[in-house]
């Protein structure tokens, strides 16, 4: 039997815990890696090529939207959502990006594995109360944030560590930029959302769910 390898995404440890429990009760799967920020997740995703990750959207560092995006240009694993968050925006905006799946975590008891063994079949899966926002109509119909359609993927994710409070130099070492380079994204970023102070900044990111409150 081939055994199916699984990476899980999550800045809580306890959810992570309690999904590797879920699945490795499954015969032949395997957890073969957890990462607790975006960016580690991408990074292990890379190394580990795992067979399915199990990702949240709400992740330090680089969020699930960027994560989705990143995995899928440099991986060929199925990318399964499990999160709280149930907005039409959220939803249509990862399944354009790539999301094979979206599980609500208030019925990841009896749903995950199924959504699990659904990808694995080359089958998308999502929960009831998001599937009618899978079809093509009504991620066409969705409402979208323009503003934020402007960033680049790399601006947006300097938009997020800005918003955690990375100064300009720790973002440069994050990103592996120099510090001028990150002051660079930071003023265009400012400049195509039309905002002008860090507090506007950081309540943009909320607003648009990039980051938590």
């Amino acid at each position: 039997m081939r055994l199916v390898r699984i990476l899980i995404a999550d800045d809580h440890e306890l959810i992570r815990h309690g999904v590797r429990t879920v699945l490795e009760r499954q015969a032949g799967w395997i957890v073969c890696g957890e990462a607790s920020t975006g960016r580690e997740a991408v990074a292990k995703a890379v190394v580990l090529q795992p067979d399915v990750v199990v990702l949240d959207i709400s992740m330090p560092e680089l969020n699930g939207l960027e994560v989705v995006r990143q995995i899928r240009r440099a991986v060929a694993a199925k990318l399964l959502i499990l999160t709280v968050h149930e907005s039409d925006q959220i939803v249509t905006e990862v399944i354009e990006a790539g999301a094979h799946g979206y599980v609500l975590k208030t019925d990841a008891g009896n749903k995950l594995v199924g959504a699990v063994h659904a990808l694995l079949h080359d089958q998308q899966f999502f929960t009831e109360r998001v599937r009618t926002l899978a079809t093509p109509a009504a991620r066409h119909a969705g409402a979208r944030n323009p503003r934020l359609g402007r960033l680049t993927p790399r601006q947006t994710e300097v938009l997020q560590l800005l918003a955690e409070g990375k100064s300009n130099k720790e973002i440069g070492a994050t990103l592996g930029v120099t510090t001028k380079t990150a002051e660079t994204h930071r003023a265009q970023i400012m400049t195509r959302l039309d905002l002008h102070s860090k507090a506007e900044l950081v309540r943009y990111a909320i607003r648009n769910r990039i980051i938590e409150a």
